[in-house]
Parts: structure tokens; C-alpha cells; sequence
């Protein structure tokens, strides 16, 4: 009942303030202001563009070496990107809700595409939680996410890249509660990236050819992409001087993915999943993950 009174809120704010336009204008304007200060020198200018601004990739030919991986939904601008921004802001400020302030015109400069406002919409729940000490299943407010994502843009309900989000959202929450402070250990980080590999390819089935090799490639390039790009790529905008780093970094990337196409570029053998089925099966892995976490509580809490 609370659950149906909050997203009718957020609905009805929505349509009385028109919401959804007047976001849309704004992060256009944040976004234009977004790519005019990217250094111009930057060999990769386009890739830039993705990883900071989340501009569409212009470069067809990466883009696919990147599908074809299964490494497109950690370069394009997601969650990972705002939990490291999180990680930052509370090492440099501490743990406070101003820290949200800049994510927020963040995730505006990336034209609130769906796993931008979805992940700000997440770390806004976190914080809430923590502040006011509900100890709320994270399985929850991955949901209540994916909810209030779709109440303020309800034409994001067919968004398969919301769904993605959503998935690799709720992949690490339920990895991280059950790891607690095993999560850093090398087993855990390959089992944790082949977890993510598994969710997410209920999103990329038909699209991706889901290669076993991909798994490989997300446990070895995915750290270097998330890690270490996505924050030089961000560094540079401050520090152009930086940008032969980058160009260097990302061409090393492309030039493994494209020694791996031949293996990867095969054509999909199924057709991808509607976004209902998506949906379903999000659903069911929201209510399995909640009931798994539930008894794992209530075993570490009895013994």
C-alpha cells in the first residue's frame, strides 16, 4: 500500500509539473555545455564523448566490438559510473547527502538517460536508508529504483536499457551482501563478473552472441574499463595534457577486441527476448534475491 501511494506521488509530480520535459530541456543544456568542455585534441573524441557525457557512440564499428563483448554496458555511462563517483565524493567529503548534489547535475549532463537517473535514484534510496537507519533490502531499493524510474518517465516501462540497469543492479546488491568482506577476494570477483555476465544476458539474448569468451573478457577488461578509463576519461577534461594517456589506453582496448572478433563475431541464434519476459524474469529475480538474502540473514543472525 505504502508502495502504491509513493509511485502514485511521484506520478502525479510528474504530470503536474511536467516532469519529464522540463528534465529533458534542462540536461540538453547541461549536456551541450558537457561536450563543449571535453579537450577537442583527443584522438578518440567520440569514446570520450560516451564515457563522460554519454553521448551515443558515433563509431559504429566499436560500438559492436563492444556489443560483441558484452563490455557495452560498462562503457556507456551506468551505475558503475556512479557508485565510483559515490566512492570519490565520500572520500574527498564523507559520507553526506550533499555528496548527491553533483551526481545529480551529473546525471543531468548525461541527458537522464534511463541507467543514469535510475542509478542516482538508487543512491538517493541508500543514502535515505542510511540516514534514517531502516536497514531496507537492497533487493528493494533496486526495485523501488526501477519503480520510480518508470513513474517520472513512464515511457521507460519498454526501455531495454533500463532493464539492463536494472539487472546488473540487483546482480551486485544481492553479490555484495552475500560476499560481505570475502566481496575483494579474486574468487569472488570472477564469480561476481560471470553472475553479471549470466543476468545480463537475458537483456543481450539474440543482440549479443553471449560467447564464453565474453565472460574471459568482462573479468579482465571490465576493471580496466570501469576502473581506470572511465576516471582518466574524467581526469582529462581537468588535466588535458593527459589525453595521449587515454587515447593510448583506449586503443590497446579496441585493438584486443578486435584480435577477439573473429571468435565473437558470430551471429546471434535466437531471438532477443520482449521486454514483458524481461520483466517477468526481473520480477522473479527480485523475489528470489529478497527470500535468498532473507535466510541468509536469519542464518548468520542465528548462529
Amino acid at each position: 500500500m505504502i508502495l502504491i501511494t509513493l509511485i502514485a506521488f511521484v506520478l502525479s509530480i510528474g504530470l503536474l509539473f511536467n516532469l519529464p520535459a522540463k528534465l529533458t530541456e534542462q540536461s540538453h543544456l547541461l549536456h551541450h555545455f558537457c561536450l563543449l568542455s571535453l579537450p577537442k585534441q583527443v584522438e578518440n573524441l567520440s569514446s570520450l564523448e560516451t564515457l563522460v557525457c554519454g553521448n551515443n557512440m558515433q563509431d559504429f564499428a566499436q560500438q559492436q566490438l563492444l556489443v560483441q563483448s558484452s563490455l557495452i554496458h560498462i562503457f556507456i555511462v551506468s551505475g558503475t559510473h556512479f557508485i565510483l563517483l559515490h566512492k570519490i565524493l565520500a572520500k574527498i567529503f564523507g559520507e553526506t547527502l550533499w555528496n548527491l548534489a553533483p551526481l545529480c547535475i551529473y546525471a543531468m549532463m548525461t541527458l537522464c538517460q534511463p541507467p543514469s537517473l535510475r542509478s542516482l535514484i538508487f543512491l538517493v534510496l541508500v543514502e535515505i536508508t542510511r540516514t534514517k537507519k531502516l536497514f531496507t533490502s537492497p533487493t528493494i531499493l533496486v526495485l523501488l529504483s526501477g519503480v520510480f524510474s518508470v513513474a517520472i518517465f513512464p515511457q521507460w516501462i519498454t526501455s531495454r536499457s533500463l532493464l539492463m540497469s536494472l539487472m546488473a543492479a540487483l546482480t551486485v546488491s544481492i553479490l555484495g551482501e552475500a560476499w560481505g568482506r570475502e566481496q575483494k577476494s579474486v574468487a569472488a570477483f570472477v564469480v561476481s563478473q560471470a553472475a553479471l555476465y549470466f543476468v545480463m544476458g537475458f537483456c543481450l539474448w539474440g543482440i549479443s552472441n553471449l560467447h564464453p569468451l565474453s565472460i574471459l573478457m568482462n573479468v579482465a577488461l571490465g576493471p580496466v574499463i570501469g576502473a581506470i578509463l572511465f576516471p582518466l576519461s574524467l581526469l582529462i577534461v581537468a588535466v588535458p595534457f593527459l589525453s595521449p594517456l587515454f587515447d593510448g589506453l583506449l586503443n590497446s582496448l579496441f585493438w584486443i577486441l578486435k584480435r577477439s572478433s573473429e571468435i565473437l563475431n558470430t551471429p546471434a541464434a535466437a531471438t532477443p527476448l520482449s521486454v514483458a519476459w524481461q520483466w517477468a524474469i526481473f520480477f522473479a529475480l527480485i523475489i528470489l534475491s529478497y527470500y535468498f538474502l532473507l535466510n541468509l540473514h536469519r542464518k548468520k543472525y542465528e548462529a
